[in-house]
């Protein structure tokens, strides 16, 4: 197999604009050299656009190290050391593995040739320069960072974070969209709102389109309370704040609690609404038993300052009834309404019957039949009443656990349980979305 002549080139945007290594001034000078000293082998050119050098993860620098352990590859011409690499480490690496491969490497600008000890050497010392070079270049630029903020200016560009904007990295409160901020944030708080019932809420409220990350990210920043944090300093006079403290340990201790992972989380039917008499909100535990040579997982919701805990059933069997005529209440039904408006005009009937017979208007025979049947439909219309008023009732009992979860968490947002008495002291309904 014919070996070829593998071209390196390599840009970086800093590059471009200060040291005006381009593309094309790379390969005109490795042209230059590849025509005198192989001029009549193939050559492929290999090339990296806008990828530092601080490693040798760049596509184009992958391939052709691909074509090295294949041996393609004879020998590799760069402009500069620095197109390949930066780092010592990589340098070594990569003089290591071309020299296994039989393949030789060419810094042209540099003059090395790694076919000679010399050369090698003064690679060595090359890319210990070019190293020192850019860990200089980013201590600056973060010393220059640092500085911003230590002066009260936001460090970064492109886009302003929600809610500010900027004047000159000066951030200032945008009041719409603190408004917004604030608005979801006590919805997450204080009317149980999820992350995706607020993606879903400022899109129809305010036209607004976010994932669910970016909500996230809105309620627990600490921007929000006005501080900034910059490599693991946190500063207060960078951002002005939007919301209280209060506000926003709430918010994080929720969006906390709320991170479980997904299969466990669904087996908890109060996920994150449990809350002791104390004030804390109850953490999920399960215990696995062994009955009749069968294991079954047995859930709880534990005080970790009280350390007690109930069991997930016995709290559903004390939520069944008030949260199912909650779930009925909720209902506008025309059928209940025509139901109970049925039953008062029978009421008033079994009057009329009863006054007619008094004053002699109707016999006895009349009277029996007439109350007879207006009794039946007294009677009926009562447990139909009945059966609808019972319905949410039902349906939570009847259902499976997917269902049972849904209505839990689609319509309770905050359940206190006083672990002396062993009941349930509040249920805290969500508000109409």
């Amino acid at each position: 197999m014919t070996k070829f002549v593998a071209m390196y080139l390599r840009v970086s945007t800093f590059d471009q604009a200060h040291n005006g290594y381009g593309l094309g001034d790379q390969e005109v000078q490795c042209r230059k050299y590849i025509d005198l000293y192989f001029p009549n082998d193939e050559v492929k050119i290999y090339k990296d656009d806008g990828y530092s050098a601080k490693n040798l993860s760049r596509p184009d620098m992958k391939r052709m190290l691909d074509d090295v352990y294949k041996r393609k590859i004879h020998t590799i011409v760069a402009f500069k050391l620095d197109r390949l690499t930066r780092s010592v480490i990589d340098t070594y690496k990569l003089i290591k593995t071309v020299m296994e491969y039989d393949c030789s490497l060419v810094a042209v600008v540099d003059r090395i040739d790694i076919s000679s000890a010399n050369g090698r050497m003064l690679v060595g010392i090359l890319s210990v320069i070019s190293q020192w070079e850019r860990e200089v270049i980013s201590e600056r630029t973060v010393a220059g960072l640092e500085q911003m903020v230590r002066s009260g200016k936001y460090p970064y560009g492109g886009r302003n974070p929600f809610g500010w904007t900027r004047d000159k990295n000066v951030l200032k409160v945008v009041p719409e969209e603190a408004e917004i901020i604030k608005d979801m944030t006590y919805k997450f708080v204080y009317e149980g709102y999820g992350i995706d019932d607020l993606r879903i809420y400022i899109d129809k409220t305010y036209g607004i389109k976010k994932k669910w990350y970016f909500i996230r990210n809105c309620l627990i920043n600490k921007r929000n309370i006005g501080i900034f944090e910059y490599r693991g300093v946190e500063y207060d006079d960078v951002v002005p704040a939007i919301i209280d403290k209060e506000l926003y340990d709430k918010a994080v201790e929720k969006a906390t609690h709320r991170n479980v992972s997904m299969p466990h989380q669904e087996m908890y039917l109060f996920h994150g609404i449990v809350h002791c008499k104390c004030g804390k909100r109850c953490d999920h535990v399960s215990t696995v038993k062994t009955k009749n040579k069968y294991r079954h997982t047995y859930y709880y919701y534990w005080c970790p300052k009280c350390n007690k805990r109930v069991n997930q059933d016995k709290l559903l069997n004390q939520i069944v009834i008030p949260l199912g005529l909650h779930i009925n209440s909720n209902k506008t039904s025309e059928q209940l309404k025509k139901l109970e408006d049925d039953l008062l005009f029978f009421k008033d009937r079994r009057s009329q019957i009863l006054d007619d017979y008094i004053n002699g208007n109707i016999d006895v025979t009349t009277y029996d039949l007439s109350m007879k049947k207006v009794k039946k439909m007294i009677f009926d219309i009562g447990k139909k009443i009945k059966e609808f008023d019972e319905s949410g009732i039902r349906q939570l009992i009847y259902a499976d656990r997917v269902t049972k979860r849904k209505l839990i968490q689609t319509h309770i947002s905050y359940i206190t349980y006083d672990f002396e008495l062993g009941d349930v002291t509040n249920i805290v309904y969500k508000t109409k979305k």
